[in-house]
């Protein structure tokens, strides 16, 4: 993980240990396949929601630019936009192998949170057209 992202983990690990629950979080991780079963186990084990969280985090800490990616984009979907909105800053830009761009599948970091705005305004606003 790139220091940029790993400071800010750093710098909000209190809030976000206090305000999160992990579950939804962490299988929202497994699909982007950053986070394992067995680390999942792993936190689910803890015996309070607080140290369940900041074990998640020391998980995230220990891994690469996907994990706090996918961990960002699983507190916008998980309804934590606040605490996402601290680590917006910390997102990091990822190189890809096709030329050097920084992007994922031509899509930058910061390209793909815009996208996710885009579709949820598209859902809310057209939410009442049936086809």
């Amino acid at each position: 993980m790139d220091a940029k992202a790993r400071n800010s983990l750093l710098q909000h690990r209190e809030a976000l240990e206090k305000d999160i629950k992990t579950s939804y979080i962490m299988d929202r991780m497994i699909n982007d396949g950053v986070l394992t079963v067995s680390e999942e186990e792993k936190v689910k084990n803890e015996p309070t929601q607080q140290q369940r969280a900041a074990l998640l985090i020391k998980m995230i800490l220990k891994k690469d630019n996907y994990s706090y990616i996918s961990f960002y984009n699983a507190l916008i979907h998980e309804g934590y936009k606040d605490l996402a909105g601290l680590l917006h800053g910390g997102i990091p830009v990822i190189s890809s192998s096709n030329g050097g761009k920084d992007s994922v599948g031509g899509i930058t970091s910061y390209g793909l949170y815009s996208l996710y705005l885009i579709s949820r305004c598209y859902l809310h606003c057209c939410s009442f057209i049936v086809f």
